[in-house]
């Protein structure tokens, strides 16, 4: 067999989509399927198992976004019940992505504030303070400056990927059958 170049390789691997062998996508939904009792915390019966919903979120961040989720449960457990614990703990987490999204937003323009004010402020300060207070003062502006630019490029934008996997997963069809 003769060796692939780097390139060929690389689109092989670009174009392999593992998830579709591992959960197959079945009248358009890819199937989760979920079997026993582990739903549920072992230390409170009304949360879900922490194990089971980094499962689902794994799931739903590393699928495509256009294929949505069914969900499907074993026989021996309740639908509604586990359905609706599940739920409403991804609601509970999106609305807290939500609010850290805002609170990202608040921090950038707080940031970028600061820093536009320091800055201007080192660049006056040059010609009368000592040299050291005005580069410390620069510094500390273009600190701010980054600090914003890390926010808005980097976690700002990692949140909105979690935030989607959850949405992704609160649209998700829960249904329940045999699957032993």
């Amino acid at each position: 067999m003769a060796r692939l170049g780097i390139r060929e390789t690389i689109k092989r691997i670009m174009a392999h989509r593992p998830m579709d062998t591992i959960l197959p996508v079945v009248d358009g939904r890819m199937e989760v399927k979920i079997t026993g009792k582990e739903l549920l915390s072992e230390i409170n019966s009304c949360l879900p198992s922490q194990d089971i919903m980094e499962y689902l979120l794994s799931v739903s961040t590393y699928t495509d976004p256009q294929v949505r989720m069914r969900i499907v449960l074993d026989d021996e457990v309740d639908l509604e019940e586990t359905r609706k614990i599940y739920s409403s703990y991804a609601f509970l987490m999106a609305r807290k992505n939500s609010k850290e999204l805002r609170a990202y937003t608040f921090k950038i323009i707080s940031f970028i504030l600061f820093g536009a004010l320091v800055l201007t402020l080192s660049y006056f300060m040059e010609n009368t303070m000592k040299r050291v207070i005005a580069d410390s003062v620069n510094i500390i502006g273009g600190f701010s400056i980054w600090e914003a630019a890390d926010l808005f490029f980097f976690a700002r934008q990692d949140k909105k990927k979690e935030l989607i996997s959850i949405i992704k997963l609160l649209d998700a069809e829960w249904i329940q059958r045999d699957i032993s």
